[in-house]
């Protein structure tokens, strides 16, 4: 989700704003000037003078240095900070850049038959689903005499979202063999593996910091602590339909329903004493679903027929933007007319949306696309 609220403070320039063009034409009119007050002689530069040609080439260099010296004075503001040197702004209020986390799962070791004696799980047994991709235990594991198998928890040995989304039981091959192992299996699917935290991400949690101060269990206190817990929550939606009950909603990646355990892992994080009021009751859940589809035709202008191709490329596009702003934030209404802008600005001359119809998903609600279908209708008179 993008730090919308900072949009709303001015734009500042510590070289007033000045252009290219305009420190050339600076440079010329100083020069002309300072000529006259040495020499009493008036002097106009020739687009093809030498000392023009000079002028507008040192005038490169200054203001190549300018955007240097505005761009970091810059950093010191939230609006505009990136990399390190929002980093150093989140240390003013103890905040840490997410380095980012590992998938994680549950693997189930099973033995070919039962045995009368413990058969021991190394920690760091590796497991993978194909290809470059492995998880490994994170602890010892042991299947005890007269049990068939136990259940071991691993994580992916690469950080980020590469070893997400792996379903049930996709994960079956032991790298490191280990004798009367006869299958292993993940329980769960895949999750919780995260990218290291984007400056977008970081910029809003700083901006939220203050917030974890109070008392008073504000929302911005629990939109704070929530993307704190992982770098992939995406949106987080805080609402207290009653008095002394907080309700969560939050997403994950790129818009997507956290899974059950995630929650319940959130949930965990945010009752510990210095992240939530003693008075408050809080629930976390997923955001309620509105499943919707797209049915739409659109029209290509007839003076823009030979750029037809393109514009079908980039009406396909527009479409795949749609579905991300859809779903992007949590409470989000779905809004036809939002795909009719986008596919207009796109380069179509009009459209005929058949669904999506507009709908109120309330403040705890998502909407989430099905399937869609977009036909070209081809080319009509401007």
């Amino acid at each position: 989700m993008s730090l919308k609220v900072l949009d709303n403070y001015p734009d500042i320039s510590f070289i007033e704003n000045i252009t290219l063009e305009g420190m050339k034409e600076q440079m010329i009119s100083d020069f002309q000037k300072k000529y006259e007050e040495i020499t009493g002689q008036r002097i106009m530069l020739a687009k093809a003078d030498p000392v023009r040609l000079i002028l507008f080439a040192a005038s490169l260099q200054l203001y190549q240095g300018m955007q240097y010296i505005d761009n970091a004075a810059k950093q010191s503001f939230l609006k505009y900070s990136y990399g390190g040197f929002l980093e150093n702004l989140g240390a003013l209020k103890g905040v840490v850049r997410n380095p980012g986390t590992p998938a994680n799962t549950v693997m189930r070791f099973t033995l070919s038959e039962v045995r009368e004696t413990f058969v021991t799980i190394p920690e760091g047994t590796r497991v993978t689903p194909g290809g470059n991709i492995f998880f490994y235990t994170i602890e010892e594991g042991i299947i005890p005499a007269g049990e068939i198998s136990a259940d071991i928890p691993v994580i992916c040995s690469e950080i980020g979202e590469s070893g997400n989304y792996y379903e049930t039981g996709s994960i079956k091959v032991l790298v490191d063999k280990i004798p009367y192992i006869a299958e292993v299996r993940n329980v769960e699917k895949t999750r919780n593996g995260a990218e290291i935290e984007s400056d977008e991400n970081l910029a809003e949690r700083i901006y939220l910091a203050p917030s974890r101060y109070s008392v008073a269990g504000p929302d911005d206190a629990y939109k704070y602590w929530v993307k704190a817990y992982n770098p992939s929550v995406a949106d987080v939606k805080v609402t207290s339909p009653v008095p002394g009950t907080v309700d969560i909603r939050f997403t994950v990646g790129d818009g997507e329903i956290p899974e059950q355990e995630t929650i319940k892992e959130v949930e965990e994080y945010l009752k510990e004493g210095e992240r939530r009021p003693l008075t408050d009751f809080v629930v976390v859940a997923a955001p309620e679903v509105f499943e919707f589809n797209v049915k739409v035709k659109y029209w290509i202008n007839e003076t823009d027929k030979i750029k037809a191709p393109a514009i079908q490329r980039n009406v396909n596009k527009a479409l795949d933007r749609y579905v991300c702003w859809q779903k992007q934030q949590i409470g989000r209404d779905i809004n036809p007319s939002m795909l009719n802008h986008f596919i207009i600005a796109a380069g179509a001359k009009r459209t005929e949306i058949i669904e999506p119809i507009f709908t109120e998903v309330g403040d705890t609600g998502i909407a989430m696309p099905i399937e869609w279908d977009v036909v070209y209708g081809g080319i009509e008179r401007d």
